[in-house]
């Protein structure tokens, strides 16, 4: 007997990626989303019309796909290290065009949480700073430290090389810095909301009221763009959107797991199982032993309890082996009575 359904459906679209690198044991991965971009953005440059983009060719292409390449590594290694000096933990970090998807647990908690959010945004001002300050001190143009990011107006004379690079930097940066704070998840706008849900409403009911809230927030803001013409906005609300409707499948799944074959563990907030109450036994080292047992089982009852509550709130597949190596062993010692 396995946790997880007989029928789980097709593959976790989160995890279709290639691996990057990784650094200090924080694995970081492409995700698939990335690739399409980066191909959809090399065809608009050097297929399409001159009007359908902002940039011009392959070079320019590959310097914006680069630029943004080092501006999302950026902030997601700056947030996984934070996260994970705080307690929670970082160990595969999945990168989209705006940040990471997964990967990135803060510990328990909203403060944790909320502080994971607000890492993005500080490690972009951070970057945006020391770039802008960059290209006004030896290019000698302040104005291209904020530039435009509706327009890539500034490549239309001529400047040296680095200066290009840095503006491209500056360019993306601002961006997806821009980007980011729109409220829907993955993106951070959405992790500050999710935080305050967890402070609101409880770490068990967040995830579910976080990825509604982002359906919804990403619907208004596919209204927006279309009233108002804004092709990219359309295109990170529809991206937040499949998330949102992704996160609330898995999280359907999970409760259908939790509900269905568990034998009767449910989903108990505190869940200690019932044990039997001590026997008198004048033979000391038998009750100790007795107590023993009694207290080890407690403890796989409450490991159990949480590991139900993950798979209700996240779905069976973010199990680690660990986790289920827990259920199955908890799952003979049920068969076996014990």
């Amino acid at each position: 007997m396995t946790w997880e359904r007989a029928d789980p459906g097709p593959p976790n679209p989160l995890s279709w990626s290639v691996p990057l690198v990784s650094v200090l044991g924080i694995r970081f991965r492409i995700h698939f989303s990335f690739l399409l971009f980066a191909a959809l953005v090399v065809l608009r440059a050097t297929v399409g019309p001159p009007e359908a983009s902002w940039l011009h060719g392959a070079k320019a292409a590959a310097l914006q796909l680069g630029a943004l390449l080092v501006v999302v590594f950026w902030r997601e290694l700056v947030r996984a290290f934070v996260v994970r000096s705080a307690g929670g933990t970082a160990d595969e970090v999945m990168l989209w065009p705006l940040g990471s998807l997964q990967g990135i647990d803060p510990a328990p908690g909203w403060l944790p949480a909320l502080l994971s959010a607000c890492v993005g945004t500080a490690a972009a001002v951070v970057q945006l700073a020391a770039v802008g300050i960059a290209l006004g001190t030896l290019g000698g143009d302040w104005p291209a430290a904020l530039p435009n990011p509706m327009t890539a107006e500034w490549l239309t004379t001529p400047h040296p090389w680095w200066m290009v690079c840095l503006w491209f930097l500056q360019w993306t940066g601002v961006q997806v810095a821009i980007l980011s704070l729109l409220p829907m998840l993955p993106l951070d706008g959405g992790r500050v909301a999710e935080a305050i849900i967890i402070r609101r409403r409880g770490a068990f009911d967040a995830p579910r009221a976080a990825a509604a809230f982002s359906l919804f927030a990403a619907s208004l803001a596919g209204v927006v763009a279309i009233l108002r013409d804004l092709a990219t906005v359309m295109a990170v609300a529809i991206a937040c959107a499949g998330f949102a409707v992704l996160q609330l499948w898995r999280l359907r799944a999970g409760d259908a797991v939790a509900r269905s074959g568990m034998g009767g563990w449910g989903l108990q907030s505190g869940g200690v199982g019932g044990t039997a109450p001590q026997e008198p036994d004048p033979d000391q080292v038998a009750r100790e032993e007795a107590a023993r047992r009694r207290e080890q089982r407690a403890a796989e009852d409450r490991e159990v309890d949480r590991i139900l509550e993950k798979i209700a709130r996240e779905g069976a597949d973010s199990l680690s082996k660990a986790e289920r190596e827990a259920l199955s062993r908890a799952t003979e010692r049920r068969r076996g009575g014990a």
